[in-house]
């Protein structure tokens, strides 16, 4: 690697407050924690982040961080004459026994295939041997469907990754020297661990319960690692509860995760301060915004304690969303007087009736007296986001979605004049992707041609609109996204080529005869086997069902 990489790896490492830096004795396990993404989107993942602390807190261990190159680093890895570093010691992921994948999205798996070629790594984990370090793979893709990457890894963490990596590395340190196939047996034989290479199919498969933590107390999630080069600048993170106690039924929080757990509030307070006492002693700015993560903050139990606190500590707060029918008050007074003048809701359906069916039963006097609390409370952009193309979906649909957005504009438009100032409306809108391990998991994604004509109806309908902003994400995005959530292993071939093609997955379909838009917009039988099932118990299962039932027995709901 040049001089000037050296010398800009150092600069980033520089301006980050709690790097870890541990050096590697004979005895160690050397752990290589990659984020299937850039430096700037792996650091604002809060999984990523808890586990980077977890791995470095056991004595036996030091681990370092990897990231897929941005645009502006590919050229320090050109012609593969340097292989991928981790960050704190520019060590080649080669020299590490583990190299542990945190992986939340489908659309990582491109990445993730990326980062171990510039590793110098076979893409096949039966083509890999004692040479090369144990791909692990853990995040919230295991929790829903892992069978995708089931060729390319050894073994993944199913469920909640903090007690299973205990266990793992436990048998690691164990095993240390001996044959891979060995230790792989013996890591299928630990709670929480598959082993894809002993399993021909996951129709086959044993099932295998996520592993849960109980208590968020013992394994607190927050940032390790603050920067400013990342989408929270600056930002703590937080995790304030895990799971959701509602059942949305496109979601799959509600479905894969145990029941609602919940950190105390007086143990949040205790992390913010630590993190500013640190800052303090290093003769730094206290950290100044504290980011709250939670599926369902309206029902966090210790809100008041943890807003109120947070104000006195003079910080200001950031929430991921809110549902309009779980607005509190004193979350939003607090939010404000820290400073914060911007928020997103999400009804995430225009209309009624499609909210009904996705089981987000709020009305539009609901959602529009929580839009009126906000602004009254001194709230001045909203983001609002809802799908398109949901099971069902109709032209009057999409015409409800269109008022119920002038209705919200209206209102903002009163307080912004009271004010002197308008503020923006960001209409998020992104398609229906029928996610596996949710009651709408067997419906149909809309086709393409589909979702583009409603997006251009959005934008005609709100052109006139200069402080109303439509944002969606690219299509093709978000229909790669649909093929990996809803395939198995036999995606090997398809990964492969459209890494071959650099990204280009339409072109690689073709180059295969794959049908994409009929895989994912093709409904599928109950009654068929799903190469997810194996996560669900059978509980589990009739309520998935019995969910579907029900949404498809609402009116105008006849059918996926």
């Amino acid at each position: 690697m040049s001089q000037e990489a050296r010398q800009s790896i150092r600069q980033r490492l520089h301006a980050e407050r709690g790097t870890i830096l541990k050096e590697a004795g004979q005895t160690c396990i050397r752990f290589a924690l990659a984020y299937p993404n850039t430096y700037f989107v792996g650091m604002s993942n809060l999984g990523m982040q808890t586990m980077y602390r977890v791995l470095n807190q056991r004595p036996d261990t030091v681990c370092e961080r990897v990231f897929l190159p941005a645009a502006e680093e590919w050229g320090w890895y050109a012609a593969g004459r340097t292989p991928l570093l981790s960050l704190e010691a520019q060590r080649p992921l080669g020299d590490f026994d583990v190299l542990g994948f945190s992986v939340s999205y489908e659309n990582d798996y491109l990445h993730l295939l990326q980062m171990l070629e510039l590793a110098h790594m076979p893409l096949l984990a039966a083509e890999r041997d004692e040479r090369y370090p144990l791909v692990l793979v853990g995040g919230a893709v295991t929790y829903i469907n892992p069978e995708p990457l089931a060729d390319f890894v050894d073994l993944m963490v199913i469920g909640d990754g903090e007690e299973a990596i205990q266990d793992y590395l436990d048998l690691v340190h164990d095993t240390l020297g001996q044959p891979r196939q060995e230790h792989l047996r013996l890591a299928a034989q630990l709670p929480g661990l598959y082993v894809p290479a002993l399993h021909t199919q996951s129709a086959e498969t044993t099932p295998i319960p996520p592993r849960k933590i109980t208590e968020l107390a013992q394994w607190p999630a927050y940032s390790s690692v603050l920067t400013d080069d990342t989408e929270f600048s600056g930002t703590l993170l937080v995790e304030i509860t895990r799971g959701c106690p509602f059942k949305c039924r496109f979601c799959t929080v509600g479905y894969v995760y145990p029941k609602f757990r919940q950190l105390p509030g007086k143990l949040v307070l205790e992390l913010v301060e630590a993190q500013q006492r640190r800052d303090q002693a290093a003769g730094l700015q206290p950290v100044g915004k504290v980011g709250l993560i939670s599926s369902a903050t309206g029902d966090y139990r210790d809100l008041a304690l943890v807003a109120q606190g947070l104000v006195d500590l003079g910080v200001a707060i950031g929430i991921s969303s809110l549902r309009m029918d779980r607005m509190p008050e004193v979350l939003i007074d607090c939010m404000v007087r820290s400073g914060v003048r911007s928020c997103t809701v999400a009804p995430e359906a225009g209309s009624e009736r499609l909210r009904q069916l996705i089981r987000k039963e709020m009305t539009e006097d609901v959602i529009l007296a929580g839009v009126d609390m906000l602004l009254a409370k001194g709230m001045r952009d909203l983001k609002l986001y809802s799908m398109l193309g949901l099971p069902t979906e109709t032209e009057a649909d999409l015409r409800e979605l269109v008022a119920l957005i002038f209705k919200i504009w209206d209102l903002m438009k009163k307080y912004g004049r009271a004010r002197g100032a308008l503020g923006t409306l960001t209409v998020s809108v992104n398609p229906f992707v029928p996610k596996p391990a949710t009651p709408l998991q067997w419906c149909a994604m809309a086709p393409a041609h589909i979702v583009k004509a409603k997006l251009q109806a959005l934008r005609q309908a709100l052109r006139h609109e200069s402080h109303i902003r439509l944002k969606h994400e690219n299509l093709k995005h978000d229909y790669l996204e649909a093929i990996l959530a809803r395939g198995d292993r036999r995606l090997r071939d398809f990964l492969l080529e459209t890494h071959r093609q650099r990204g280009d997955w339409p072109r690689a379909a073709r180059r295969l005869g794959f049908d994409a838009e009929a895989f994912v917009c093709t409904e599928l039988s109950q009654q068929a086997g799903l190469p997810w099932d194996f996560l669900a118990s059978e509980r589990q299962m009739q309520r998935l069902h019995r969910e579907h039932d029900r949404a498809l027995a609402l009116p105008g709901a006849a059918h996926c």
